[in-house]
């Protein structure tokens, strides 16, 4: 089983899967801001396709043992948006290949209330908690997208990979 070894999140290390933006730093916000203060609007731009509304969904996560990536997924025509809302979590993420794998991935940690933009076809999946306990993390994708716009794989035996601290 290959090891994945967590990084911290840097705007050069992530930029091609996608950008993100801590929404608790007011300072960064103002940077990139229409209006200097109070109302950061429009930080970041998803492109969820015509074909349906955008939805605000939640994972609840739960501290494992290990960090074990059994599940893979891509979106092949729209963006994904993550906001851990109470802990700090671990994404993994990939660029695309013929063939979902876990070869090419890589793990950041996304402190909480930072937002991460998924590009179309970026690989991804389950997020694992940085500490004990449980975790929400805000999902923004277009309606129903697990069912129209995924490409999934179930990852067994060798071919899984864990992300290690």
């Amino acid at each position: 089983m290959r090891t994945i070894k967590v990084k911290e999140l840097s705007t050069k290390e992530f930029r091609k899967y996608g950008v993100y933006q801590n929404l608790l730093d007011e300072e960064s916000m103002r940077e990139g801001a229409v209006f200097p203060a109070n109302f950061f609007a429009d930080l970041i731009t998803l492109d969820f396709g015509g074909t349906t509304l955008p939805t605000v969904s939640v994972c609840h996560v739960k501290k494992q043992e290990r960090n074990i990536i059994s599940f893979l997924e891509a979106h092949q025509y729209t963006c994904e948006g993550l906001l851990p809302i109470d802990k700090d979590v671990i994404i993994f993420v990939g660029l695309p290949e013929k063939t979902l794998s876990t070869n090419n991935l890589e793990a950041f940690l996304i402190p909480k209330g930072t937002f991460v933009k998924l590009n179309p076809l970026i690989v991804h999946g389950t997020q694992y908690l940085m500490e004990e306990g449980e975790g929400h993390i805000l999902c923004l994708l277009p309606g129903r997208t697990f069912r129209n716009d995924c490409i999934s794989l179930v990852v067994e035996g060798d071919d899984r990979a864990e992300i290690i601290i």
